[in-house]
């Protein structure tokens, strides 16, 4: 039984930005979720390995460790179901992940990085009329967590879903309006 840390699981995917062998971390991610006794949730660590293997292109193997982490059910970042919908698309099965999608938006998430995750499928997808209503939705969470003085609820999140919506918004010709303001301020900021 192995004691896991984020420190660790950074480390390890900092290792393979620089040598692109997703495949090893992806490896070592799995045995690292069957075998750890403590520290990080099995669920981070599932989900850690299913992106590993998406980015090595094995999206069976990816939704595979998707769904043990929903099926855990532990402390994990974002909703899993978002990340199985993604290997779904990959996987030629836009039926299930919409449907997955569906089953999120029914449960009208509070974490911002959910709608990050969401937005970001549906983009690669083409779909920005999606993005573009996920990624404002996301915007407006972070937003209503500002006003109530709860800027840890996803201040970091905001500018990655303004810039997904703008792109969205682009695509669909939709003129620029307050959320673009929003965004071009936080570029301005230091």
């Amino acid at each position: 039984m192995t004691h896991v840390t984020e420190d660790d699981l950074d480390d390890l995917e900092f290792d393979t930005l620089h040598t692109g062998d997703h495949m090893t971390a992806a490896r070592r991610l799995s045995e690292l979720a069957d075998a750890r006794s403590s520290g990080v949730s099995r669920v981070k660590i599932l989900l850690r390995a299913g992106e590993q293997w998406q980015h090595a292109g094995e999206y069976e193997r990816a939704a595979e460790l998707y769904r043990k982490a929903i099926d855990d059910g532990g402390e994990a970042y974002g909703d899993p179901r978002a990340y199985l919908a993604d290997a779904l698309f990959e996987l030629a099965r836009p039926a299930d992940a919409r449907a997955l999608i569906d089953q999120i938006h029914a449960d009208a998430p509070q974490d911002p990085e959910v709608h990050r995750a969401v937005a970001e499928a549906l983009y690669a997808q083409g779909d920005a009329p999606g993005t573009l209503k996920w990624a404002t939705a996301g915007a407006d969470v972070v937003l209503a967590a500002r006003d109530r003085g709860a800027l840890e609820s996803g201040e970091d999140s905001l500018e990655a879903l303004l810039r997904l919506r703008y792109r969205a918004r682009v695509d669909l010709g939709e003129p620029e309006d307050c959320y673009d303001a929003l965004l071009d301020d936080l570029l301005k900021a230091p």
